[in-house]
C-alpha cells in the first residue's frame, strides 16, 4: 500500500478502490483499528456504487506515523493529516466517512475543512457530550484494559472485547480472521493508544462546533452498540443543523459483513443525493 508523507512530517498509508474519476468517499477508522477495518469487500461495494473509495490510516496506527512517547495531538491535527492526504491524492474534496472515533474526525473535518467535505456521515460516533451515548462499566473497562504483548493473546483481546459490542451478524471466525491480519500487520504500542483516547477526548463536548456543520450530513447508528450507545447517534444527528439520521436494527460497534448491504446503501444514498446522482 502507499505511504504518503504530508508537510506535517506525517506518513500516512492508504489504498483507493474505484475508478479515479469518481467522487472520493474517505474512510475514517476507530480508536485502536487500522485501515483493515474497512475491509476489501465493503470498499469494493461502496466502489461499485460510483465512488473513489480511500481507505487509510490515521497516525499513531497501522502502518502510518508511530509518534514517540511525550507527543499528542488533537483531532483538529488528525482532520488536517486528512486534508494533506486529499491534496496529495489531487481530490478537491471528499465524502467523509467516521466511525467511532473516526466519526469524530469527520465531524471536526466538516467544522474546520467545509470547502473540502463533500458531504460527512457520521457513523457510531458522539459528540463528546458525556451525558449521551456512554458504555456501561464492563464495557468501558474492556476497551481501556491494555492488550498483551503477545499477539496471539492480542487478538483473543480483541475478540472478547467485540463480543462485548458486536452485531446480531457477528462471527468469531471470520472477526478473528481481521484481528490476525491487524496483528501480523502492525501491533499499536499502549502510548499510541492512549494519544488516540486523549486527542478525541481533548475538545471535551463538541456540541457547539457541531452546531456550525453546513454540509450535508448523515448519522448511522445501531441498536446494538453497547460501546457507543444509540443516545450518542441521537445526540448527534440533534446537534448537527439539518442532519438525517438512519438507525440500523441489529447493528454493533463493528463492520460484520451482515450489517454491510444496509452501510453501503445508506452510505451511496446519501452521497448521490448530495451529487445529484440518486
Amino acid at each position: 500500500m502507499p505511504i504518503t508523507e504530508l508537510p506535517s512530517g506525517i506518513h500516512l498509508c492508504h489504498e483507493a478502490f474505484g475508478d479515479p474519476a469518481d467522487p472520493v468517499l474517505l474512510l475514517m477508522h476507530g480508536l485502536g483499528s487500522q485501515l483493515l477495518l474497512w475491509e476489501e469487500g465493503f470498499c469494493d461495494g461502496l466502489a461499485a456504487e460510483g465512488f473513489r473509495v480511500v481507505r487509510y490510516d490515521h497516525r499513531d496506527s497501522g502502518c502510518s506515523t508511530i509518534l514517540e512517547e511525550g507527543s499528542a495531538y488533537t483531532l483538529s491535527d488528525q482532520a488536517a493529516d486528512a486534508v494533506g492526504l486529499l491534496d496529495h491524492l489531487g481530490a478537491p474534496d471528499a465524502h467523509v466517512v467516521g466511525l467511532s472515533m473516526g466519526g469524530m474526525i469527520a465531524q471536526t473535518f466538516a467544522v474546520e475543512h467545509p470547502d473540502r467535505c463533500r458531504s460527512m456521515v457520521s457513523m457510531a460516533s458522539n459528540t463528546g457530550n458525556r451525558d449521551f451515548g456512554r458504555p456501561s462499566g464492563p464495557v468501558l473497562e474492556a476497551m481501556m484494559a491494555p492488550a498483551p504483548a503477545d499477539p496471539t493473546a492480542a487478538v483473543e483481546k480483541e475478540l472478547a472485547d467485540r463480543r462485548l459490542w458486536a452485531s446480531i451478524w457477528h462471527d468469531d471466525d471470520h472477526a478473528r480472521l481481521v484481528f490476525a491480519a491487524y496483528a501480523e500487520r502492525s501491533l499499536q504500542p499502549r502510548h499510541a493508544f492512549d494519544r488516540q483516547v486523549a486527542a478525541a477526548l481533548a475538545h471535551g463536548n463538541r456540541e457547539e462546533r457541531l452546531a456550525t456543520i453546513a454540509v450535508p450530513t448523515l448519522v448511522l447508528h445501531g441498536t446494538a452498540d453497547n460501546l457507543i450507545t444509540l443516545g450518542g447517534g441521537q445526540r448527534t444527528a440533534e446537534a448537527i443543523p439539518g442532519a438525517d439520521l438512519v438507525v440500523v436494527e441489529g447493528w454493533g460497534h463493528d463492520l460484520a459483513p451482515g450489517a454491510w448491504p444496509q452501510l453501503i446503501e445508506a452510505i451511496s444514498t446519501h452521497c448521490h443525493r448530495v451529487d445529484g446522482t440518486d
